[in-house]
């Protein structure tokens, strides 16, 4: 039993710091980011709600991952199934059926580093980057957000795009050399 509270915190502590990352993993495969939000709360819950045991954070990632990946693949069978998309569905899942599993699975690798980059960001550069790029505030929606000037938002900006630059150097190299950039 100690082992299932153990995964549980883990988890708890995945979906706290890169709930951002499985959202817009699941964007790959929803129209919307309210849809991918769902999707991943639903997940989350379903997998803290059940037996298991996985205390390895990689594999528990993984399983994370093909979780989000298929209930985003059943939600788009679902929407079919409705015809409320029907013809929007049908082309946007032959794209991800091109695309292939290996692509995708890449890119989510990909993206999983950046977001634990972002996450490792200081407070505030962290704060104002999530604001600016993942949530496309203005400058100066962000200064009146957080009571700060926006020269502020532009200087803790550009210090995080210096700081995620320098620590994923080598993870654009390797992205370059897999997708041929």
């Amino acid at each position: 039993m100690a082992d299932i509270y153990e995964t549980s915190s883990i988890i708890s502590e995945i979906y706290g710091s890169h709930r951002s990352f499985f959202c817009f993993y699941a964007m790959g495969y929803v129209d919307s980011y309210a849809e991918a939000e769902d999707i991943v709360h639903s997940v989350f819950e379903k997998v803290l709600s059940g037996n298991i045991a996985l205390k390895d954070p990689d594999a528990l990632r993984s399983y994370l991952l093909a979780a989000v990946r298929n209930s985003c693949l059943n939600h788009i069978t679902h929407q079919k199934v409705h015809g409320k998309y029907a013809s929007h569905i049908l082309s946007e899942n032959e794209h991800y059926e091109d695309k292939g599993y290996i692509n995708s699975r890449i890119e989510a690798e990909i993206l999983w580093e950046v977001f634990s980059k972002i996450e490792q960001l200081p407070d505030g550069c962290r704060q104002i980057f999530k604001l600016s790029y993942l949530e496309d505030m203005s400058n100066q929606e962000i200064a009146d957000r957080l009571g700060i000037s926006v020269n502020t938002v532009k200087s803790q900006k550009a210090r995080s795009r210096e700081l995620l630059k320098e620590s994923l150097k080598d993870l654009f190299t390797i992205a370059a050399i897999i997708f041929g950039l």
